[in-house]
């Protein structure tokens, strides 16, 4: 670079260098002027605030003045009043300490009768409905005693007569002989002996007549064929029992003589046994279980009213029995008869028993479900008395305290001149009273 061009840039710098200095110094110059407005504008606002401030200073001085004026006024007034409260107050203290105990003593005697006269009646109420119950639970415990007392009685009986079977069936035996001489010279009465021998059986098993077995019942088949069985056994849920008696004593009687020899009495035997099979036969071709109104199981007992003959029959014949049982036939004589009637009479003891329990569980099922709702309706009564002592408690209230109760209000309105002719009691009064501390609706004007 020459020597001129060096020049020339000098003098280019220093040019733009004085040009730099005049712009920034016409800046800060226009810069001093508005910051001088501004200043000048604020110090006009400032001083026209603290005229303003000084105008008000000497209004609050003013109405300073009037204030502690009417405070000293009000303060010699409210001393005034305070001193003409605090004796309305000594007052009203020493009726209230005085209506307090009289309200007391009134309340003491008033609950003390509601309480006599509401525990009375809840005695009566409760004696009308525990005495229903209490009978009822004596009748069902009478019951009960009586049903297991004459089941006792029942089993030590039925023990005392199954001893006296063995008695009975020796005297039966005993009087076979006899009976069976008397009756060999007839069949017809031979037959009404053995059913004479059948009904005494039947008596004798503790039957009853008409209700536990009948007699010489006619009864017809399909065909109109008219059927006379000499007893039918009435079980219970309508089931029946035929029991037809057979006798057969001639052969019998005739091989028990002490004149004939060995032979002659093996075949009256043989005759006898024949005579039996023979109405065995004669009985299976009947078919009692056909017949109409009778409902009867296939087999029917075919009473031998001779112990003694029905034995040697069977003594003679082992296979009689089976013969008798495959035409649905089965023999019995005076002490297995008797045993199964006795089992019979048991039977209708029980189904009376089964009765009597199910009366008695059903009494008591009925009695439990009138114990749960006399408990339920008993709760019902207890909650009745709540709610009802509980409406009272409220309309106590509202009768006599809190603020703004009736009494006070109209204890008010009579201090504001209304003229009644009676006055509330002394108690209601005194309970209306405000308590100390409370609001200003409780305390009374002045």
């Amino acid at each position: 670079m020459s020597a001129t061009q060096l020049v020339f840039l000098l003098i280019g710098v220093l040019a733009g260098a004085a040009l730099a200095f005049v712009v920034v110094s016409a800046g800060a110059r226009r810069q001093r002027e508005a910051q001088q407005a501004e200043q000048r504008e604020d110090r006009a606002r400032l001083e026209a605030e603290l005229r303003d401030q000084r105008a008000a200073r000497d209004a609050s001085e003013t109405r300073a003045a009037a204030a502690e004026a009417r405070a000293a006024a009000l303060e010699a007034r409210l001393a005034a009043e305070q001193a003409a409260a605090d004796q309305r107050y000594r007052d009203l203290e020493s009726a209230r300490e005085r209506l307090k105990s009289e309200f007391q003593a009134l309340a003491a005697e008033i609950l003390e009768d509601k309480s006599k006269r509401f525990g009375e009646q809840n005695a009566s109420q409760l004696g009308q409905l525990l005495n229903p119950l209490r009978e009822q639970l004596v009748d069902f415990r009478k019951v009960v005693s009586d049903t297991y007392e004459k089941e006792g009685r029942e089993r030590v009986t039925l023990q005392a007569e199954l001893k006296q079977l063995l008695e009975l069936n020796r005297q039966l035996s005993d009087e076979a002989g006899s009976l069976t001489r008397a009756l060999t010279a007839d069949n017809r009465t031979q037959g009404y002996w053995g059913e004479l021998k059948l009904e005494r059986l039947l008596e004798s098993a503790g039957l009853e007549k008409g209700q536990q077995y009948l007699t010489q019942e006619s009864f017809k088949d399909e065909a109109g064929d008219r059927y006379r069985p000499d007893a039918v056994l009435l079980l219970p849920e309508e089931r029946h029992i035929v029991v037809d008696a057979k006798v057969a004593l001639l052969d019998y009687q005739r091989a028990c003589a002490t004149d004939i020899d060995d032979g002659e009495r093996e075949r009256f035997l043989g005759q006898h046994t024949a005579a039996l099979k023979s109405h065995v036969r004669e009985l299976g071709d009947k078919d009692y279980s056909r017949l109409k109104g009778l409902t009867s199981p296939d087999l029917v007992l075919m009473f031998v009213p001779v112990e003694a003959a029905f034995l040697e029959a069977l003594r003679r014949d082992p296979g009689l029995y089976d013969f008798a049982f495959g035409k649905k036939i089965i023999l019995v004589g005076p002490s297995n008869l008797l045993a199964s009637l006795r089992l019979v009479a048991q039977i209708w003891r029980t189904e009376a028993q089964t009765t009597n329990a199910r009366a008695i569980a059903d009494r008591g099922a009925a009695l439990y479900d009138k114990f749960v709702g006399f408990t339920e309706d008993l709760g019902k009564v207890g909650e009745h008395l709540e709610r009802a002592q509980k409406a009272q408690h409220d309309a106590v209230r509202k009768l006599a305290q809190g603020p703004g109760n009736l009494v006070r209000q109209a204890e008010m309105l009579r201090d504001l001149g209304v003229a009644p002719t009676k006055k509330l009691p002394a108690a209601l009064k005194d309970a209306s009273l405000p308590d100390e501390g409370g609001g200003p609706e409780d305390v009374e004007a002045p």
